[in-house]
């Protein structure tokens, strides 16, 4: 659950520095912190996948597979739309705010408590 909040803090923080800076050299540091921070954050989102249900394991994990992949190629596209109506720096504040809303519901990965194994 803290790798999720505070990776898509960092996150944020860094796709927000570089969208708002004004030099090149700390636009690049910003990617390089964003980077950083939401490296951790999606194998945790693929792990919790995989253990909600013991059963729907490999479903689970296609559909948030399926939900980054919408992310990546429909992305780009609504950024670009956006920029009809905003600067473009602007219109990267719309990750950013999907960073916020991955760090306010960090609780799904919330752990239970650790259950025994049986073997059969």
């Amino acid at each position: 659950m803290a790798v999720l909040r505070w990776g898509a803090v960092i996150g944020a923080a860094g796709i927000a520095t570089a969208a708002l800076s004004p030099w090149v050299w700390l636009a690049l540091a910003g990617w390089a912190i964003a980077g950083a921070g939401l490296s951790g954050t999606v194998p945790q989102l693929f792990s919790a996948a995989g253990h909600a249900e013991a059963g729907a394991a490999a479903a689970n994990v296609s559909r948030v597979a399926g939900l980054g992949y919408l992310g990546v190629l429909a992305g780009p596209a609504v950024i670009g739309w956006l920029t009809h109506l905003v600067p473009l720096n602007v219109a990267f504040l719309l990750p950013v705010v999907f960073c916020v809303v991955a760090a306010l519901s960090a609780n799904v990965l919330r752990a239970e408590p650790a259950r025994e194994r049986v073997s059969a």
